[in-house]
């Protein structure tokens, strides 16, 4: 499954292209919209998964009009915490403009907890693409 995003003006910055910070918001909604769709949601019930650790490679720049596609996919599970592989792809050329590395962390009530049986379940189960 891949998340669309159509870059408009907003989304650039005094140079005339998505700013690295912009691109986090993209993963980051990319990974929600992911989570979503695998039915992972109703799995968290008051457990948060916060980012303990992002490395983040920029290869090329997005400017207005262009579509980005990004692809999200679990890289591993432990029991405290996933990595998440995401990269996005300018539609028109197929070319990388990011790769990142997520790592989350499961919180409750402020502590990092292991990951329900289930949730680890689900997390197997989310499509790749």
């Amino acid at each position: 499954m891949a998340t669309t995003i159509h870059i408009r003006s907003y989304h650039l910055d005094g140079y005339g292209h998505v700013n690295n910070a912009r691109y986090l918001e993209f993963l980051e909604e990319a990974r929600w919209a992911w989570f979503e769709a695998g039915g992972l949601l109703p799995l968290l019930g008051d457990t948060k998964l916060v980012v303990a650790r992002i490395d983040i490679r920029y290869r090329r720049s997005a400017t207005e009009g262009d579509r980005l596609d990004i692809h999200s996919r679990l890289s591993d599970i432990q029991p405290r915490r996933l990595q998440v592989s995401q990269s996005i792809i300018l539609q028109s050329t197929g070319k990388v403009c990011v790769e990142a590395e997520v790592s989350l962390m499961a919180v409750l009530n402020g502590r990092a907890v292991s990951l329900s049986p289930e949730l680890q379940q689900q997390l197997t189960l989310l499509p790749t693409p």
